[in-house]
């Protein structure tokens, strides 16, 4: 198949529709019309996911976040730039299709990352969605995620966390042995409040959440809300593992979904590895 044709049933799957010139899912660098040999999947197209791709003969991948380093992936600002330089050479010179699938993941009923997520933390069941009004803008509060868990204490969830999405390093608020139940999960970027800061608090006072489990943070609002609670005993509590960590299992899972639309494909999860070393 083609890369465009593979884009667009991919798209028509989801049953969402969005802007085609809104949306951040676009093809990114490549020829729409390229014969796609392999499939990747990945959190993001770093320079050794595209390399592990060359090794493996694909030819396409569907990265969840952005290439050429913003949000957008806007590219004129590094048109002299010898990392984008270097990098989309890597690309051209192995006839590589990158496509973002980001927003239609997002925005199916149930989301595609979270899905990921429930699976390898084994949280399907504990899954609680409660829709509220059509009129609320802000997609976090939409869906206003959260699990009610069987009860343990924070620094057994800690381990639990590390060893199911194989996180090296965990940030953690809160007293260690307090106990964790009802669980609030944002992952990437929800927890610097999409729009509104205040936002993340306001979730976690609605749904009496004690604990949450998040990718990015703003250390003035919510991991500063957790940490004053924290300190005056109201039991609350923050376990912060980073965007990437957060988000990739959703790029593992979705490898499955993808396949059964194209039985006769081959789709390959590549991990694209926690960005840091810790010292």
């Amino acid at each position: 198949m083609k890369a465009r044709e593979i884009v667009d049933s991919i798209i028509r799957e989801t049953g969402v529709t969005l802007d085609p010139v809104k949306t951040v899912d676009q093809i990114i660098i490549g020829d729409p019309d390229t014969e796609v040999t392999k499939i990747v999947t990945s959190f993001m197209a770093t320079v050794d996911v595209i390399s592990e791709a060359v090794r493996l003969g694909a030819n396409f991948i569907i990265t969840h976040e952005p290439t050429w380093f913003n949000g957008r992936d806007q590219k004129e600002w590094l048109i002299n730039d010898p990392v984008y330089i270097k990098k989309k050479q890597l690309i051209e010179e192995n006839h590589l299709v990158i496509w973002r699938f980001h927003d239609y993941m997002h925005a199916v009923s149930d989301d595609m990352i979270y899905q990921g997520f429930d699976q390898d933390m084994g949280w399907s069941d504990y899954k609680e969605r409660k829709e509220i009004g059509k009129d609320e803008k802000n997609p976090l509060l939409k869906a206003r995620l959260c699990y009610q868990i069987p009860e343990m204490k924070l620094k057994d969830l800690v381990m639990k966390v590390k060893d199911s999405l194989d996180v090296k390093c965990a940030r953690v608020i809160g007293n260690q042995e307090g106990t964790c139940r009802r669980i609030g999960v944002l992952v990437g970027g929800g927890s610097l409040g999409l729009g509104d800061e205040k936002n993340t608090m306001e979730f976690m006072l609605r749904e009496n959440l004690d604990t949450v489990i998040c990718g990015d943070i703003t250390e003035w609002t919510l991991s500063a809300y957790i940490r004053d609670a924290s300190m005056l005993g109201l039991g609350h509590s923050m376990i912060i593992i980073g965007h990437e960590r957060s988000e990739e299992s959703g790029m593992k899972h979705v490898v499955g979904w993808v396949q059964k639309l194209f039985p006769l494909e081959t789709v390959i999860f590549v991990d694209a590895k926690e960005p840091f070393d810790y010292l």
